[in-house]
C-alpha cells in the first residue's frame, strides 16, 4: 500500500479541497503566497497521525473551518487487507481504481485530530474504522524530512563529526598500536603541565579567597588545575571541519556560500538516512523505511549551473528505493520535463483548483524527449511557461525578440511570457504539454510554402497541420496564428536572407517605430491576437490549405 494522493481543505491558506498527486518527484510551482509551502506543511500534519494544530492552522483562523486531510492509498496487497479489513478497500474508484481512503479531521484548535475511514459498505466516512490503520499507515507513509530555506548546516555538520569521532574512539580502544602509546604519552605530558600551572595559579587563588572571606566568612576557594585527559573523540570533533574544494580553492564549509551550505544540508541528510544515522527529533529514522525529502525552494542562493547539478542530484536520490521528493521552486532551470515519474503541480489560485503535468502521461516520443533535452541545454529558461498564466510559443529568435518587446511595451510581463521553441517542429510538443497542464497559450508560426522551388513537398507544411491538430486537443486553450509567408514578409514586407533578429532589432530601435504607419500591424499584433482580430488567427487545418 502506498500513498498516491493527498487531499487538503481548510488548512492555513487552503480553503476548498485541493488534490496533490504523489509521485517519485513532485514539483510545486506558482507565484509567491500561493500555498506551495503550505502543502508541505499539510503532509507533515497528516503523517503526524492527528497531532494537535493551533488556531493559525485553521483557514482564516476560524475554528469553524474543520481541517480535513485525506490520504488515498493504492497498490493494496492481501496482507494490507488482513491488517485494515475488507470494508475499507474500494474496488473501482473513478480516479484511483482499487484504493483505500483515510482522513484526519481537526475540529478544535490545540486538540488532536480524529481519524475517519471510507467504508465500501456505507459509501461514506466512518469515524475510526480500519482497526490496524495507524500501525500499517505509519509503516507505509514516507517519513517527512523537511529542509527550509533558512535552515543552517551547523547542526548536521556536528552530527557527522560526532559520528566520525565516536567511530574513531571505538577503534582506538580496540587498537594496541603505536597510536595508543602516543595518546598515553600525551596524557603524561598533560599531568606535568597541570603541576606547572598549579604553582602559578595557587597565589591568585589565595588572594581571591582572602577577598571573598571579607564578604562571606569561612568560605574556601579551591581551583583545581587540570589540563584534562586527552580524548581522541574530542580532539577529532573539536579540530575537525568539512572543507570544500572547488576550482582549485579549498575553504571550510562555514566560509562557503549559502548555496553550497544548503546543498550540503540535504546531501548530508540523504547520506545519514542511508546509513541509519539521522535523527528526526529524538528518534532515529529507519534506513529501511520510506522517506520523503520536503524541499522549500532548493535553488535559493545557487548559481544556475549549481541549480542544474542540484536537479540531477535530487532526481538521482528519487531513484533510490524508498525515497521520494516534494519540493517548491521558482526556477525554470529546476524543471526537467523528460524525467520519468515526475509530477509538476501549478498552484496559482487554490480557490479555482490546481493543474498537473505528469511526465509518464505525456507520451513523448524518443525524438521529442531528445529535442526537449537539447532545448533545456540551449535555452534554460524554456520552462518559464509553467510560471505564467499565458504563454506565446514562437519558432525562433526573431519572433522571440518581437513579442518580448511588445509584452514589455504593453506592461504584460506578469501575465505573458514568450517561449522560443527553437524550431517550428517543436511547437506541437509544447502544445502537448500545455494540454495536459490545462494551460493557455498562443502558438505563432510561419506558414511557409507548400512546395519547394523544385516542386517537391515542403516538410514545413506538414508541421503546420501538426500544430493545428495538437491545438484541436486543448479545448480551445491554445490559439494558433500563422504568418504568410513568414514573419518578415507578413509585417515588414521584407525577405532578409541573414541576420534576421538584428534586422528586426533595427526596426524596433528606429526613431519612427511608434509613429510610422508601416509598423501599425506589428505594433498591434499582440493586442489583436489577444482580442481575436488578428488576420493570421485560424482554427482548422482547412484554413491552412486555403492559404496554399
Amino acid at each position: 500500500m502506498k500513498l498516491a494522493a493527498l487531499l487538503v481543505s481548510n488548512f492555513k491558506g487552503i480553503n476548498e479541497e485541493i488534490k496533490i498527486l504523489i509521485d517519485n518527484i513532485v514539483v510545486l510551482i506558482g507565484p509567491n503566497n500561493s500555498c506551495k509551502s503550505t502543502i508541505l506543511d499539510a503532509y507533515e500534519a497528516y503523517v503526524s497521525m492527528g497531532s494537535s494544530l493551533t488556531l493559525d492552522h485553521f483557514h482564516n483562523r476560524n475554528p469553524n473551518n474543520i481541517i480535513k486531510i485525506t490520504g488515498i492509498f493504492t497498490d493494496i496487497t492481501d496482507a494490507d487487507i488482513d491488517s485494515i479489513g475488507q470494508e475499507w478497500v474500494l474496488e473501482n474508484d473513478p480516479g484511483f481504481g482499487r484504493c483505500a481512503k483515510f482522513q484526519i479531521r481537526w475540529s478544535t484548535p490545540d486538540e488532536k485530530g480524529v481519524k475517519h475511514s471510507f467504508s465500501n459498505q456505507t459509501n461514506d466516512w466512518k469515524e475510526g474504522g480500519a482497526g490496524g490503520w495507524n500501525t500499517i499507515l505509519q509503516s507505509r507513509l514516507p517519513t517527512p524530512i523537511r529542509v527550509n530555506p533558512n535552515d543552517g548546516y551547523e547542526a548536521l555538520e556536528k552530527v557527522v563529526k560526532d559520528l566520525a569521532s565516536k567511530n574513531a574512539a571505538r577503534k582506538l580502544k580496540d587498537d594496541k598500536s603505536k597510536l595508543t602509546g602516543i595518546i598515553t604519552e600525551i596524557n603524561k605530558l598533560a599531568k606535568e603541565v597541570e603541576a606547572e600551572i598549579s604553582s602559578e595559579i595557587n597565589p591568585i587563588n589565595s588572594k581571591i579567597e582572602e577577598e571573598l572571606r571579607k564578604l562571606f566568612a569561612g568560605v574556601n576557594v579551591d581551583f583545581e588545575t587540570g589540563v584534562g585527559k586527552f580524548k581522541a573523540e574530542d580532539a577529532i570533533k573539536d579540530g575537525s571541519k568539512f572543507y570544500i574544494k572547488a576550482n582549485g580553492r579549498s575553504s571550510s564549509l562555514e566560509h562557503q556560500g549559502r548555496g553550497i551550505q544548503r546543498a550540503f544540508l540535504w546531501s548530508a541528510i540523504s547520506a545519514l538516512c542511508s546509513e541509519g544515522k539521522f535523527k528526526k527529533g529524538s528518534k532515529v529514522v529507519d534506513d529501511q523505511a520510506p522517506k520523503v525529502l520536503l524541499l522549500d525552494e532548493p535553488e535559493i542562493n545557487m548559481h544556475p549551473s549549481i541549480i542544474r547539478a542540484a536537479r540531477k542530484a535530487i532526481c538521482a536520490l528519487a531513484e533510490v528505493d524508498g525515497w521520494q521528493i516534494i519540493c517548491t521552486t521558482h526556477s525554470p532551470i529546476f524543471i526537467d520535463l523528460t524525467q520519468d515519474h515526475t509530477t509538476l503541480i501549478r498552484v496559482s489560485d487554490t480557490s479555482t483548483g490546481i493543474y498537473y503535468f505528469q511526465t509518464d502521461k505525456a507520451n513523448f516520443t524518443d525524438e521529442e524527449k531528445d529535442n526537449l533535452k537539447m532545448l533545456n541545454k540551449c535555452c534554460p529558461t524554456v520552462n518559464e511557461f509553467f510560471f505564467y498564466e499565458n504563454s506565446i510559443l514562437v519558432e525562433g529568435d526573431t519572433e522571440y525578440l518581437a513579442y518580448q518587446y511588445l509584452i514589455e511595451s504593453e506592461s504584460l510581463e506578469n501575465s505573458y511570457c514568450v517561449i522560443n521553441c527553437r524550431g517550428k517542429a517543436n511547437i506541437p510538443t509544447f502544445i502537448k504539454i500545455f494540454d495536459q497542464f490545462a494551460a493557455s497559450a498562443i502558438a505563432i508560426h510561419d506558414l511557409d510554402a507548400k512546395y519547394k522551388a523544385d516542386g517537391s513537398n515542403n516538410g514545413m507544411w506538414t508541421i503546420n497541420h501538426n500544430i493545428r491538430k495538437a491545438a484541436n486537443l486543448t479545448s480551445g486553450r491554445v490559439k494558433t496564428v500563422m504568418h504568410k509567408p513568414d514573419f518578415e514578409g507578413f509585417y515588414l514586407d521584407e525577405n532578409p536572407s541573414k541576420d534576421k533578429p538584428y534586422n528586426l532589432f533595427s526596426h524596433l530601435r528606429s526613431d519612427d517605430f511608434h509613429t510610422n504607419p508601416k509598423y501599425d500591424s506589428l505594433r498591434s499584433s499582440l493586442s489583436s491576437i489577444i482580442d481575436g482580430t488578428h488576420p493570421g488567427l485560424y482554427e482548422t487545418t482547412d484554413d491552412i490549405e486555403e492559404q496554399a
